[in-house]
């Protein structure tokens, strides 16, 4: 791991010790300057977890990648700093399916004598900051409102508030796992064709007010001043806005991408 490089990645300049506010400032850093996203499969190029290939396509490509790629990765440079990591795996029911498989990968960090979810690889609605490992427990962290409750199972769930209600975002194993074994949800959430990240095109940045989110044609900015909405017209406008929006301009195969947004099906 070169803490040096992945830092000049995320735009951070603070110290690296083992601390809580560290942890903190490296969360926000990744979640502005990283983009979630699963293009490179649109590409035709395989997820690969494999730490070297994780940070040659991240930090050195410029690349972003979704939760097993981010998290995988966010989670080797902590070790490798001194903070004491756990993985875990999860559901993600925030996409409204009924019976959802483990195909999400968060860290549990203990620092100062207590242990926070850390998650920098979520695509509806990441966390801003390490989030207290405790039940019931509303948390703000800037524009959103954050909490973990029991469900069945023995799962944890992460809720967001949405409006006046609360919204299922993802539910979490009660037991640790190795990281190995996210390698079967990795092969399909990549590869099985009824994955969302096999059937669409999918982007997102954490703003300071809000979230810049990209699916399939549609660009749409979520902020203190509302909702705002563009759609691509023509292939011609999708690397540009990608590399403005998201700083994404290495790519595999950028028309084969084009071909997948602007082709049949979408």
């Amino acid at each position: 791991m070169d803490t040096a490089a992945y830092a000049r990645r995320i735009g951070y300049e603070g110290p690296l010790a083992p601390t809580l506010e560290v942890l903190g400032g490296l969360c926000a850093a990744h979640i502005r300057t990283v983009p979630f996203e699963n293009l490179a499969i649109l590409e035709g190029a395989p997820i690969s977890l494999e730490p070297e290939a994780l940070f040659h396509k991240v930090v050195l490509r410029r690349r972003g990648g979704y939760c097993f790629e981010l998290n995988g990765l966010f989670a080797a440079l902590l070790k490798s700093l001194g903070f004491q990591v756990e993985h875990l795996l999860g559901r993600v029911w925030s996409s409204n399916r009924a019976d959802p498989v483990p195909t999400h990968q968060v860290s549990r960090v203990t620092v100062e004598g207590e242990a926070y979810l850390v998650d920098v690889g979520f695509g509806a609605r990441v966390l801003r900051a390490p989030l207290p490992w405790r039940l019931d427990a509303e948390v703000a962290q800037g524009p959103d409102l954050f909490r973990l409750v029991r469900v069945d199972n023995d799962e944890w769930m992460l809720q967001g508030r949405e409006g006046a209600s609360w919204m299922d975002l993802y539910s979490l194993l009660p037991c640790t796992v190795r990281p190995q074994d996210y390698r079967p949800a990795n092969h399909y959430t990549s590869t099985h064709p009824a994955s969302p990240f096999v059937l669409n095109a999918v982007a997102a940045l954490t703003t300071a007010d809000g979230r810049v989110t990209f699916r399939n044609r549609e660009l749409r900015h979520v902020g203190a001043g509302g909702v705002e909405t563009r759609e691509l017209r023509e292939p011609a406008e999708l690397a540009p806005l990608l590399g403005a929006v998201f700083g994404l301009e290495d790519w595999t195969d950028r028309a084969a991408l084009e071909r997948f947004v602007f082709g049949e099906g979408r």
